[in-house]
């Protein structure tokens, strides 16, 4: 299909898959320039310009040529393209577009083609393992949130203690790389006094964290009385999901790697870190204030 030449006033349609695309492209290590967009899509700079200004609609060649130039999989834009091309050409024929019947993404068990790829883990072990693998994998920063009412240390499988050793080993990896984590830690409180066992292990984990330059930890002051939805989101496109409760032991999950899916839960992420507490400041003022006695 040849790229259409729009008219002063674009498509809806249009204007929404080129935000999209300059999503992918913003979320993108080391921000690809248009012209080395242009190279690889084998067009002229004025043509990215058009694209990602929503002023002219590309190709499926040049979609699928920008998505690999930005990390992501050409095959997980093709659903996107062919429903906005549908929209568009609706659009030109003076027709409402109908609004798109949204695919069931399907269970533990469901298979079949979906709006979104979800990886489903059903305990503890598969989705600690899972995110391991991937923040082993991760390029350039993973965003992590722990929100809960017992320290890490109390949970005693192999596989979650070796997901919390993966991602400081990560983060203090030599590496020509430029890395990031920023960990947000809930510290349940009661009353205005943290929890003993929870400020106990916030203060060896700084021990253990502090000399690693391209590791930073932030305190939530945590009252409900229940674990939060924690999170972890690995580079531009990975969301992991953990859902616990009950049984110390009793976590569950999924994951989705989608960029704009990914941008929600990062857009959340950066609003809650920008009002915390460093982690080491927050130890000080416990500490200077006398509160750091156990809860109870």
């Amino acid at each position: 299909m040849p790229d259409r030449q729009t008219s002063p006033e674009p498509p809806d349609a249009q204007l929404a898959f080129a935000a999209e695309l300059r999503e992918l492209r913003r979320r993108t290590y080391r921000k690809p320039t248009e012209e080395s967009l242009a190279r690889k899509m084998g067009c002229g700079r004025s043509t990215v310009s058009a694209i990602l200004n929503g002023r002219r609609f590309p190709n499926w060649e040049h979609t699928a040529a920008f998505a690999e130039a930005c990390g992501a999989d050409p095959s997980k834009w093709r659903d996107r393209w062919l429903r906005a091309s549908r929209q568009i050409e609706e659009a030109a024929k003076g027709r409402p577009s109908p609004l798109p019947q949204l695919p069931f993404v399907g269970g533990p068990e469901g298979k079949g083609d979906a709006l979104l790829a979800a990886h489903w883990y059903r305990n503890n072990r598969e989705f600690y393992e899972a995110a391991s693998a991937r923040a082993r994998q991760a390029r350039s920063e993973i965003r992590v949130t722990y929100t809960r009412r017992y320290p890490p240390t109390q949970y005693t499988t192999p596989a979650s203690a070796a997901y919390f050793r993966t991602i400081l080993d990560w983060a203090g990896e030599d590496s020509d790389d430029e890395r990031s984590v920023r960990r947000v830690i809930g510290i349940p409180e009661r009353d205005g006094v943290p929890d003993g066992d929870m400020l106990s292990w916030a203060r060896q984990h700084y021990e253990e964290s502090k000399h690693i330059l391209t590791y930073e930890a932030g305190v939530l002051r945590w009252t409900a009385a229940a674990d939060g939805l924690n999170m972890a989101l690995i580079d531009d496109s990975v969301v992991f999901l953990a859902f616990s409760g009950g049984p110390r032991q009793k976590l569950n999950g999924f994951s989705v790697e989608d960029p704009t899916f990914m941008s929600y839960f990062a857009a959340y992420f950066d609003q809650l870190w920008a009002a915390l507490q460093p982690l080491g400041t927050y130890l000080d003022a416990v500490d200077g204030s006398g509160s750091g006695r156990p809860a109870g």
